[in-house]
């Protein structure tokens, strides 16, 4: 009996045995197979993350070329913001400085009607009186006395001094200088000043000044005793020697004058008509007057410029020089103008002015 519980027991226990082998077996492979399955799920959601990261950094290259395209259009707009900052400035400085440009020729342009209506009034205004003197001496010329402490004998010695008509100044401008010094109005020229050196009262001096596009000494920067031959003969010479040419300035004649104070209580001017060059009051006077530029040069100019740049000269210089202003007028074709503008600015400082025959002196 013992035997056989023992036969019994061992064939229960080998079953087991394999049973529990199977189980774990059994076990095992479905553990395998839910480890294959996980792995394979990570390793899918590993791939989408890949993916997704991707996506996200392309994005990300995007957003940032768009930030910069937007950047840059920033900077372009802030750019030509600024220039329309600096445009729009520049436009209310211009509109600024037109308006002070405005204001100022409308005071030129009242103060031209007003020099054109005092042109209009004396052009209408009877000629100058004539003066008699009842027993002219040697020392009067139509009514001018040669006096005065220190006497100023300004000279004109541009090139219209040299002939009355125009079509032969423009022939003798074109020979040499020999032929200019000898020109017939330079030498009736030349004798005029001698007649008023040679009438310098006892006492006082004199001296010469020539002048055409520019003024200057003749003899130095000395007032000449009327006794003095020496230094007479000199002044004399040196005005022989010089040559007619160039254009009219009287305004330089006068700024010579003030310039170098040589405080003249008595000028005796030779000319021949009105200032063909000088300063003009303004760009629009000098337009309205017909002659271009301030200053220019040109081959012509009207008859009203030349009396502009008269009065300008005069009116420029009124105040400094304290003379009494006498006036020999030399012969010239086409200057009407001439006597009135002369007279009016001799008789102002209680001088006089004479256009002598043509046989004097």
């Amino acid at each position: 009996m013992p035997k056989s519980r023992q036969v019994e027991s061992a064939f229960g226990l080998a079953f087991l045995d394999v049973m529990a082998c199977g189980l774990g077996a059994v076990t095992l492979i479905f553990m395998l197979v839910k480890y294959h399955a996980s792995v394979s799920e990570a390793e899918a959601d590993h791939g989408d993350l890949d993916s997704e990261i991707a996506e996200m950094r392309a994005l990300q290259s995007a957003s940032e070329r768009e930030l910069s395209d937007l950047i840059a259009e920033y900077r372009g707009l802030k750019e030509k913001t600024d220039d329309q900052e600096a445009l729009m400035a520049s436009r209310v400085s211009d509109q600024k400085g037109k308006k002070k440009k405005l204001q100022k020729l409308m005071t030129e342009v009242q103060a031209l009607e007003k020099a054109a209506a005092e042109l209009r009034q004396a052009s209408s205004e009877q000629p100058a009186p004539i003066v008699d003197t009842p027993e002219p001496t040697q020392d009067h010329l139509l009514g001018i006395r040669v006096e005065g402490k220190r006497i100023l004998i300004l000279v004109d010695s541009s090139a219209s001094m040299t002939d009355s008509r125009i079509i032969d100044i423009l022939k003798i401008q074109i020979s040499d200088q020999a032929a200019k010094r000898a020109a017939p109005k330079w030498k009736r020229t030349l004798r005029a000043v001698d007649w008023l050196v040679e009438r310098v009262p006892a006492g006082s001096q004199y001296m010469i000044v020539h002048y055409a596009e520019r003024a200057d000494f003749l003899h130095g920067n000395r007032w000449i005793d009327s006794s003095d031959e020496s230094r007479t003969k000199k002044a004399v010479k040196a005005l022989a020697d010089l040559v007619p040419d160039g254009a009219t300035s009287l305004y330089s004649a006068l700024e010579f004058i003030v310039r170098h104070r040589i405080n003249p209580t008595n000028i005796y001017l030779v000319t021949d008509g009105l200032p063909t060059l000088g300063p003009m009051p303004s760009l629009l006077a000098s337009r309205s007057a017909g002659c271009g530029l301030s200053g220019s040069r040109k081959r012509t100019i009207t008859g009203q410029c030349r009396k502009v740049l008269f009065h300008k000269a005069v009116n420029d210089h009124a105040a400094s020089i304290n003379a009494t202003i006498n006036t020999i007028l030399m012969p010239l074709e086409g200057d009407p103008g001439a006597v009135y503008s002369y007279w009016k600015w001799a008789s102002s400082t209680g001088g006089m002015v004479t256009s002598p025959a043509s046989g004097w002196p």
